[in-house]
């Protein structure tokens, strides 16, 4: 099983971000764009677990959030990552509490490091992957200026505020049409799985 953990966010955020995607797909780059029900906060990539470590990971998950309340974000604008040379993604930057979101994230790492989950080498940046970059041959980027300028348009729609109440453990399973995510527990932000 292809296992993470993540916060889900709101419809109405959704259906926001699906409006800069969609806008962005007239720019002259190639992107595998994330489906819009799929977008969300990822808080740790535990990567492939057994069925048998599930109890355990939801045990370790469940302990995780216990010291922390529910958070405000907020969706503040679409931006390539790197921002410097060939990008890779495309996300949308948070805003707002963002010290909740990497204190989650960071309990939720060491948590499962202690059950041999590789701990996260990179500090926690809290973001909305929208969509991957493809990228083709070698030569130089086509139409550079006009895809971030669409970037810079699409931008503008992508804002928003969101509360983090609870944590997701998810099974990631790919489909020929994109990943496909399914719950497998709910951690409610303060103590208990739901």
């Amino acid at each position: 099983m292809r296992l993470f953990v993540a916060a889900e966010l709101p419809p109405a955020l959704r259906l926001a971000l699906a409006a800069v995607q969609e806008a962005m797909k007239s720019a002259p780059l190639r992107v595998r764009w994330v489906r819009p029900e799929g977008i969300h906060l990822t808080l740790k990539f535990l990567g492939e677990s057994g069925e048998a470590r599930l109890d355990a990971i939801h045990e370790a998950l469940a302990e995780a959030g216990r010291g922390i309340a529910p958070f405000r974000l907020r969706a503040c604008g679409a931006v390539a990552y790197p921002e410097r040379g060939a990008p890779r993604l495309i996300w949308i930057e948070t805003g707002g509490d963002v010290e909740s979101a990497r204190r989650l994230a960071h309990a939720i790492d060491a948590a499962t490091a202690r059950l041999g989950f590789a701990a996260e080498s990179r500090g926690f940046k809290a973001h909305l992957t929208l969509g991957r970059v493809q990228r083709s041959g070698r030569g130089p980027w086509p139409g550079r200026g006009d895809w971030r300028a669409a970037l810079l348009r699409a931008s503008e729609q992508a804002s928003g505020e969101f509360e983090v109440k609870e944590y997701v453990l998810f099974q990631s399973r790919l489909d020929p049409s994109g990943a496909v995510y399914t719950p497998l527990g709910r951690f409610p932000l303060g103590g208990g799985s739901a």
